[in-house]
């Protein structure tokens, strides 16, 4: 497979991830802010577990951590277009992480702490494949991180 076919490939894969994690995130901002962290496990399990969407998330999560270009690609995703794409839902035009940090009220690198513990789950579970993370289901994974996040958070 080509090159610019791969690209082409991750910048769906992205999309695709922005747009249910921007509802995810949309949907939780709409919610009780006591569930907050549980709307976002939810979303962002949900896509994991997909097996048709799994590959594509891979690949992008593999350009990230092999290439500068892909952990830009990511950056670029983390800091400005899923904060975007959930402030759209709350009437919040551009909204980046600085923003949603004044909107939950938290230090703006308590969302990247929080990004931290999924991604490190993420890693864990889909890429390692470390016991017994691996195979707890997914709803126990959600339990299990809920607290944290959510304490991030507030």
């Amino acid at each position: 497979m080509s090159e610019a076919i791969q690209a082409q490939e991750r910048g769906a894969a992205w999309d695709t991830l922005g747009g249910a994690l921007g509802e995810a995130g949309a949907a939780a901002l709409a919610g009780s802010r006591e569930h907050l962290a549980e709307g976002l496990l939810r979303g962002a399990f949900a896509l994991w577990e997909d097996p048709q969407v799994r590959p594509k998330l891979l690949g992008i999560l593999h350009a990230a951590v092999n290439s500068e270009e892909g952990a830009e690609q990511m950056r670029r995703f983390l800091a400005d277009q899923l904060f975007a794409q959930a402030g759209k839902s709350i009437g919040v035009e551009g909204m980046d992480i600085y923003q949603a940090a004044e909107t939950f009220g938290v230090p703006a690198v308590n969302i990247n702490a929080a990004a931290g513990q999924v991604w490190g789950a993420v890693l864990l579970r889909y890429v390692v494949k470390l016991e017994p993370i691996a195979s707890v289901s997914a709803e126990e994974l959600i339990q299990l991180l809920k607290p944290t996040i959510q304490r991030y958070l507030g």
